[in-house]
């Protein structure tokens, strides 16, 4: 991996995690059902890249693949983000 493809995926990363994310599109989709206060999804394939990149930690259930998610977005990434902007598709 050179220099620029690398620039470029810390760009991405920090792109990604720099806003807050919204589960309620994806919900209302039926991509991601929520049972009490946990996230269910049967194909994590299925869900969009920007919700996909912020699982924290995934579980098999009997309910399907149990996910937990970054919420919140992070100051420092964003500030990241801004710099390298012109790095991103």
């Amino acid at each position: 991996m050179n220099n620029e493809e690398m620039i470029r995926e810390i760009a991405k990363s920090s792109h990604a995690f720099s806003e807050p994310i919204d589960l309620s599109d994806v919900l209302e989709k039926g991509l991601l059902t929520m049972k009490g206060r946990s996230y269910y999804v049967q194909n994590l394939n299925l869900l969009p890249e920007k919700i996909r990149v912020r699982i924290k930690q995934s579980t098999p259930t009997k309910y399907g693949i149990r996910v937990s998610f970054y919420l919140k977005g992070s100051k420092g990434l964003k500030k990241i983000a801004n710099q390298l902007r012109e790095y991103l598709d």
